[in-house]
C-alpha cells in the first residue's frame, strides 16, 4: 500500500465520521449522543471543520495520482466512497433536511381553506397579545421549526411528527435571540440545539438542558382549519411552496407508518417500558401543572365536551367543540373559580355559578361575565400516547367518562 492509498483511506474515514452520525439512519444509532450539547456542536458544525480536511486530502491524492499519471484501485474507490458519502450526507443529514423558517409567509385564513380545505390539520398559536396564528400541520413536518419574529412578541412554533406534538415559546429571556438547529430525536421527540445559548433542547422538557433554564411556552393546539376560522377569522395561516425534500421526507416516513395511528411502528426506543393503560398512538392532552403530569384521553374530552379539574393547585377546565379542544384557566380576577357545563340548547358553554355564555376560546359571549376571557394554559395538545407517558410515566390518566374532580 503507497502513502496515497493511505492518505486516501483516512479521509474517506474522516468523511464517514463527519457525515454519517448527523444522518436519519445512523441517527437510530447515535441519538442520544446528538442530543446532548456536546454531541449537537461536533455533528452539526465542527464536523464541518473534518469534511473540509478530508477533501483537503483527497485532492491531494487526486493531484498526486494526475502527476504520476495513474489512480490505483484504492484511490479510486476511496473517491467514489467520498463522492457517496457526501451525496448521502446532502440527502439525509438532519441539517440539510430540517432548516427552520425564519422568515415565514403568511396567506389570509380564505385563501387557506380554498387551497387546503376546511379539513386541514393545523398547530394553532395564540401569542402573548392574544393573537391567533395557524400553521399548515403537514408543511410543518419539514422543518419542523417557524420562527415568528415580527411584532413585540416574538415566538417560535415547533412540530414533531413522531409524537405528533406541537409547543410554542416566547422568545424572551435566556431564549431572546435562539440560532437553532435541528439535532436529533430522543426517544421519539424532536431535539434542537441553540447555538446563542449552546443548549439543546428537547421539545417535551421546555428547557434549556444544561443550564436547565424554563421556557416560556404559549397556548399551541391542533385543529381543524375550517375549525380555526370559525374561532380566529382574523388569523393569519403560514404557508410554503412544497420542495423534492417533502416529498423524499414524507415518503420515508409513509414507508415506515411511523405517522399511522393503527401502526405499532415507533422510530426510536423508549426509554421507559411502554405504558399500556391506553393504546400506543391514541391521542392525548398532555397537562403540565405544579410538577404533576396528567393526560386527558381526546377520546373522553370529545364525548365530554367539558371537563374541570386540578391538577397541581391549578383550577382547569377543558372545552371540547369538534376537533377544536383547549385548556384553560378557569379562574377570573385570579380568585373565583368557575365551573362549566355544555348546554346543547345555546351551544355553549355555561358557568354554573352565574349562567354566563362562553365560546370554545374561552371568551365570555353572554352574561354577568361578558368581554371576559379565560387564560388558555399551554399543553401538549393531541399528542400521542406512548410518547407522552415515555416522557412522564408517572402520569395520571383522567378516566372519569362524567363528573368533576
Amino acid at each position: 500500500m503507497s502513502s496515497l492509498d493511505a492518505i486516501a483511506i483516512v479521509a474517506t474515514l474522516l468523511t464517514a465520521v463527519a457525515v454519517l452520525p448527523g444522518t436519519l439512519g445512523i441517527l437510530k444509532l447515535t441519538n442520544k449522543i446528538a442530543a446532548s450539547p456536546v454531541g449537537a456542536r461536533y455533528i452539526y458544525f465542527q464536523s464541518g471543520v473534518i469534511v473540509v480536511v478530508a477533501l483537503v486530502l483527497m485532492t491531494y491524492v487526486g493531484y498526486r495520482s494526475n502527476q504520476a499519471g495513474a489512480y490505483s484501485d484504492i484511490v479510486i474507490v476511496c473517491t467514489a466512497a467520498v463522492a457517496f458519502l457526501l451525496i448521502y450526507g446532502f440527502l439525509m443529514h438532519a441539517k440539510m433536511l430540517f432548516r427552520p423558517i425564519t422568515k415565514p409567509t403568511y396567506v389570509s385564513i380564505d385563501e387557506a381553506l380554498e387551497k387546503f380545505g376546511p379539513d386541514e390539520e393545523i398547530v394553532g398559536v395564540i401569542d402573548r397579545n392574544g393573537n391567533p396564528f395557524a400553521y399548515i400541520a403537514r408543511l410543518a413536518r419539514r422543518p419542523h421549526i417557524v420562527f415568528q419574529r415580527e411584532g413585540d412578541v416574538p415566538f417560535v412554533m415547533t412540530h414533531c411528527i413522531l409524537a405528533h406534538s406541537s409547543m410554542s415559546y416566547a422568545l424572551e429571556g435566556n431564549f431572546s435571540d435562539p440560532d437553532v438547529t435541528i439535532t436529533a430525536a430522543l426517544a421519539n421527540n424532536m431535539v434542537f440545539y441553540d447555538k446563542t445559548s449552546r443548549c439543546s433542547v428537547v421539545q417535551l422538557r421546555n428547557r434549556l438542558e444544561g443550564r436547565n433554564d424554563a421556557l416560556a411556552t404559549l397556548p399551541t393546539i391542533m385543529t381543524s382549519l375550517g375549525s380555526w376560522k370559525k374561532y380566529y377569522a382574523q388569523s393569519p395561516v403560514w404557508t410554503r411552496a412544497m420542495s423534492w425534500r417533502d416529498f423524499f421526507y414524507l415518503r420515508l416516513l409513509s414507508r415506515a407508518n411511523v405517522i399511522d395511528p393503527a401502526s405499532p411502528v415507533m422510530v426510536y426506543p423508549l426509554q421507559h417500558e411502554q405504558d399500556q393503560r391506553l393504546p400506543m398512538k391514541s391521542l392525548v392532552l398532555g397537562v403540565l401543572e405544579g410538577g404533576l403530569a396528567r393526560a386527558y384521553p381526546i377520546a373522553i374530552v370529545t364525548s365530554r365536551k367539558v371537563i374541570n379539574d386540578q391538577l397541581g393547585g391549578k383550577s382547569l377546565a377543558i372545552f371540547c367543540n369538534n376537533d377544536f379542544a383547549q385548556v384553560y384557566d378557569r379562574r377570573i380576577d385570579n380568585a373565583t373559580v368557575l365551573s362549566f357545563e355544555w348546554s346543547e340548547q345555546a351551544d355553549k358553554f355555561i358557568d354554573r355559578e352565574s349562567g354566563s355564555e362562553w365560546s370554545a376560546v374561552g371568551a365570555c359571549v353572554g352574561g354577568e361575565h361578558l368581554g371576559r376571557q379565560l387564560a388558555p394554559v399551554a399543553h401538549y395538545n393531541k399528542i400521542f400516547w406512548y410518547v407522552w407517558a415515555d416522557y412522564y410515566p408517572n402520569s395520571e390518566v383522567f378516566d372519569s367518562p362524567e363528573g368533576d374532580r
